[in-house]
């Protein structure tokens, strides 16, 4: 937006204070309003010059609105309109229609003689900016969220180690009680040991305690087979004269 020496514009009511300043009443409820910085001569038609100057004949070769924004209409002298807002004649004075306005009789909308300049963003700046304000409240959200994070204790990572450790030792200890097992029932059973006692060369076993022992007879002699003849038998003799052959 840009102010210079210009025509006026039309405000159904009061100039915008603190911009603006009013160059008086031109057909009620209108005012001819002129950016501040600018003087209003009461010429011809309401012209925003600079000040103690009269620009308005200089205007007249390429008229212009003092403000670049607003829009251009010729009533039999120039006047401006907000941007958008259509410019109407009422019986010879200048009007500008509000929004919504409904035309009466004896007021005809104007022509528009040059429209006023009003910059819109390029998509790819709005993109940009739209872009760049998401990363920056992303960023936000999580360099806010990431002490809350921190903070917080994991308990179910907590929970599940335990229960992990307990299952591992618990599987240990019974691969442990199975290796014993096994190992005991694999190895071999030693045979009773039954002590012999020797006498000499020869062995003798002990024997079952229920088992009777057969002793030989005490009155038998070392050679049985031998047989004493009786003791009134008399031994007989050969005789002695035999012939020989």
């Amino acid at each position: 937006m840009t102010t210079e020496q210009g025509f006026a514009i039309r405000r159904n009511g009061s100039c915008l204070s603190g911009f603006e300043i009013d160059c008086g009443q031109t057909l009620a409820p209108f005012h001819g309003c002129c950016p501040i910085g600018f003087e209003c001569p009461p010429q011809y038609n309401v012209a925003c010059c600079p000040p103690t100057t009269n620009c308005t004949e200089a205007l007249l070769p390429e008229p212009k609105c003092s403000n670049s924004t607003w829009d251009l209409f010729d009533n039999r002298g120039y006047f401006c309109c907000e941007h958008g807002l259509p410019g109407y004649d009422n019986q010879g004075t200048d009007g500008c229609a509000s929004p919504g306005y409904q035309f009466e009789g004896g007021e005809a909308i104007l022509s528009t003689v040059q429209a006023g300049q009003v910059s819109t963003p390029s998509s790819n700046t709005s993109t940009a900016s739209v872009t760049s304000s998401t990363a920056s409240s992303a960023t936000a959200s999580a360099t806010n969220a990431s002490p809350t994070d921190s903070s917080s204790t994991p308990v179910g990572a907590i929970a599940g180690g335990v229960l992990g450790g307990i299952a591992a030792i618990a599987i240990l200890a019974l691969l442990a009680w199975y290796i014993l097992r096994h190992k005991r029932q694999r190895k071999p059973q030693a045979s009773p040991y039954v002590p012999a006692e020797t006498h000499g060369m020869a062995m003798k076993h002990e024997l079952d305690e229920n088992q009777a022992v057969n002793e030989a007879d005490g009155g038998a002699a070392k050679y049985a087979h031998a047989r004493e003849l009786p003791a009134h038998q008399p031994p007989a003799e050969l005789p002695t004269h035999g012939a020989r052959p």
